[in-house]
C-alpha cells in the first residue's frame, strides 16, 4: 500500500489532480480556480480533454496545468486512465470539470486516508447548493444527490469518482476504469476493489457540482446510466470473469500488470456482492406498477381501488427524501420532487429491465465477486 495508508508516516502527501473534460466550458474555470485554491497544494493538476469542441483547451491554458488532448472522444473511462497514468504523485484524486471544490477538499481527503489505513477509496459528497443555479430540475437533482451521499457518511459499498481520492499503490492494482463503459464506470472500478480494502464517503471531501438542468436529458441519462449498470454490474454476477480495463488507441494507459494481478486473485479476497436497496426496489417497481396499473383499469375499473398500493408504496419507500426537500426549500418543492422522483424511478426501471433482458440473452455463467445495489445510488 502507499506511504498515505500510515498514520503516522511524516512525509506529506504528493496529490496528483486529474480532471476528465468534455465540453466544459461553462465550469471548467470555477473548477481549476477551485483546485488551485486549495489549502493542501497539490502536486499537479492534469486536465484530460476529451476532444472538446468549445473554448475549454483554451481555459485550461490559462492555469499552470498539463492538458492532455484527445484527437478523438473516448469517454471518461480513458480520460481518467490517460490522466493516471502521467500522474505523479503518491495520491491521485478524480474531481470532474463541473465540480467546484471546498478550499479543504485534498486535505481531508488525505486526512481520510491517514486516518482508515484500511482505507482503499475516499469519495466526497455534493453541497447542497448547485455549482450555477439553473432551475428546479438542477434544483430537485443536487438536493437528491446531496441527501444521498451524505446518508452514505462512512465505510460504503459502492465506488464514485466525481470527487474521489484512492492511493495510487491501489488504483493500479485494480488497474484502472473499463474503458468499454461510458457509463457506471466507477461502480465496476469497485466491483474490482479487493474486498480487504474499504471505501469510505467523507463528509470532509465536498464539492459544489453544475447538474443536468433539463428534464429530458436527466431522465434519459439516468435510463442509460441504468442499462449501463445492469449488464455491467448486475449481470456480471454470472460472467466468468469480472470485466477489465480495455486500452483503446495509443493515448490510453491502464496497468495490464495490475490487472493480471487482480484476475488471478482468489475469490475469496474479492469483494462480496453487494447488498440489495431494499428501499430504493421497493421505490422502483411502486412507480412502475401504478404506472402498469392505470392502463388496466380502463379495461376493469375494480383495479382502481388497487392503484393506491403501489403508489403507497412508493411514497414510503422514499419518504426519508421527501422530508427532506420538505424541510428544505417547502411544500411547494416538496410536490415537484415527488413528480420528479417517480418519474426517476420509472426512467431507472426501463434502464434496468433493458439492460438486464439484454445481458440474459448471453449464456450465464455464475462466478462470484459482483453483486446487485440499487441504480440510483451509482452517481
Amino acid at each position: 500500500m502507499s506511504e498515505v495508508d500510515h498514520a503516522a508516516d511524516p512525509q506529506p502527501a504528493r496529490v496528483s489532480v486529474i480532471v476528465p473534460n468534455y465540453n466544459k466550458e461553462k465550469t471548467l474555470r470555477a473548477c481549476l480556480a477551485a483546485v488551485y485554491a486549495q489549502t493542501l497544494p497539490p502536486a499537479e493538476v492534469i486536465v484530460v480533454d476529451d476532444a472538446s469542441t468549445d473554448r475549454s483547451r483554451q481555459i485550461a491554458a490559462g492555469f499552470p496545468c498539463t492538458v492532455l488532448p484527445f484527437a478523438v472522444n473516448r469517454g471518461v473511462s480513458a480520460a481518467r486512465n490517460a490522466g493516471a497514468a502521467r500522474a505523479g504523485g503518491d495520491v491521485l484524486f478524480f474531481v470532474d470539470s463541473d465540480i467546484a471544490l471546498a478550499p479543504d477538499a485534498l486535505a481531508g481527503a488525505v486526512a481520510e486516508l491517514r486516518a482508515h489505513p484500511g482505507c482503499g477509496v475516499v469519495q466526497g459528497i455534493y453541497d447542497l447548493e448547485p455549482l450555477f443555479p439553473d432551475g428546479p430540475v438542477e434544483s430537485y437533482k443536487t438536493l437528491f444527490e446531496h441527501f444521498w451521499r451524505r446518508r452514505a457518511v462512512g465505510v460504503t459499498a459502492t465506488t464514485m469518482f466525481a470527487l474521489t481520492a484512492l492511493p495510487r499503490s491501489v488504483f493500479d492494482l485494480v488497474g484502472g476504469f473499463d474503458e468499454r463503459l461510458r457509463d457506471a464506470e466507477d461502480i465496476e472500478f469497485g466491483t474490482r476493489l479487493p474486498a480487504s480494502y474499504e471505501i469510505r464517503t467523507s463528509d470532509r471531501v465536498v464539492g459544489r457540482h453544475d447538474d443536468v438542468d433539463r428534464l429530458w436529458p436527466y431522465l434519459s441519462e439516468l435510463f442509460r446510466r441504468a442499462r449501463t449498470y445492469a449488464g455491467a454490474v448486475v449481470a456480471a454476477r454470472w460472467t466468468a470473469e469480472p470485466a477489465r480495463p480495455t486500452t483503446a488507441g495509443p493515448e490510453a494507459a491502464g496497468p495490464e500488470a495490475a490487472t493480471a494481478e487482480v484476475a488471478r486473485a482468489e475469490p475469496a479476497v474479492r469483494r462480496a456482492p453487494h447488498r440489495i436497496d431494499l428501499g430504493s426496489v421497493a421505490g422502483l417497481l411502486g412507480s412502475a406498477l401504478t404506472v402498469v396499473g392505470l392502463p388496466l383499469a380502463a379495461w376493469s375499473p375494480w383495479l382502481l381501488l388497487v392503484l393506491p398500493v403501489p403508489l403507497a408504496v412508493f411514497l414510503v419507500a422514499d419518504r426519508a427524501l421527501l422530508g427532506f426537500a420538505l424541510q428544505q426549500r417547502g411544500p411547494g418543492f416538496l410536490l415537484f420532487a415527488t413528480a420528479m422522483r417517480f418519474l426517476t424511478h420509472l426512467a431507472e426501471f426501463a434502464g434496468l429491465t433493458l439492460g438486464l433482458a439484454r445481458a440474459l440473452l448471453r449464456p450465464p455463467r455464475r462466478t462470484a465477486g459482483v453483486g446487485w445495489l440499487a441504480p440510483e445510488s451509482s452517481r
